[in-house]
């Protein structure tokens, strides 16, 4: 009878000591998920952080918009449109925005560029040197001008006396004159086209009532001047 009750005891004592290991083994189980679940999460945290490091910014100032896209003027690439419509790439993320794409304000914009075109991810506002909408809308209207190698349009935007600087230098006294004595391939020069073109228009500031539209700040360039009817162009300098 005692034998039978000993071996019961040890029977017991065997059970107790196995659910024991199995309950170590379970926690056991449990820790070593939890460095695995940690690393997951950084590794994810650092994928989004590269994903947004892989995307281009651009910057610069609103010239034209429509409900499909508008065109930006960037220092470095000149007059670039960029989609916001049915055919653009993703839908933009435009809630930093206070008023949209305005022509004549700056903005910043994130994406991606390939080659020529920018497919737009979200966009902010960008504050201008200039600080004055309707001056850089004025502006933007001549570098269309110049881009589209329009003496017309250029010539619209002008107040004469109108100065052209092609070698010694020239009065223009009406729209007439200009463009009856000048043609499009001796006003839109490659150099000049190229220095009016990548000015840098979100850090424009005005000196003396002017505003010199170029590269560097030198010539070639375009010079508006401050009027009662706003800023108007004054002189055209094609040449150094």
């Amino acid at each position: 009878m005692r034998s039978k009750r000993i071996m019961a005891l040890a029977l017991l004592s065997i059970s107790l000591l196995s659910v024991g290991c199995g309950k170590k083994e379970s926690a056991g189980a449990k820790d070593s998920a939890t460095p695995s679940s940690v690393e997951s999460g950084t590794t994810l945290a650092e994928t989004s952080k590269e994903a947004e490091a892989a995307k281009d910014t651009l910057e610069g100032v609103v010239l034209d918009a429509s409900m499909n896209g508008f065109t930006l003027q960037n220092k470095d690439l000149g007059l670039v449109y960029v989609e916001t419509g049915e055919d653009a790439a993703e839908k933009p993320d435009l809630s930093k925005l206070a008023n949209g794409f305005t022509p004549g304000e700056g903005v910043k914009l994130l994406g991606k560029m390939d080659g020529q075109n920018f497919s737009l991810s979200a966009a902010a506002d960008q504050a201008t040197a200039l600080g004055d909408r309707d001056a850089l809308y004025t502006v933007g209207q001549a570098l269309f001008a110049v881009r589209d190698k329009n003496v017309q349009a250029l010539a619209e935007l002008a107040q004469y006396p109108l100065y052209l600087g092609i070698e010694s230098g020239n009065e223009i006294d009406s729209k007439d004159e200009l463009m009856r004595k000048y043609t499009a391939e001796q006003i839109f020069t490659e150099e000049f086209t190229n220095s009016v073109l990548h000015c840098d228009l979100l850090n424009l500031r005005e000196a003396g009532g002017n505003l010199v539209v170029s590269v560097d700040g030198g010539k070639p360039n375009l010079i508006f001047t401050k009027t009662d009817a706003g800023y108007r162009l004054s002189a055209i300098n094609v040449t150094k």
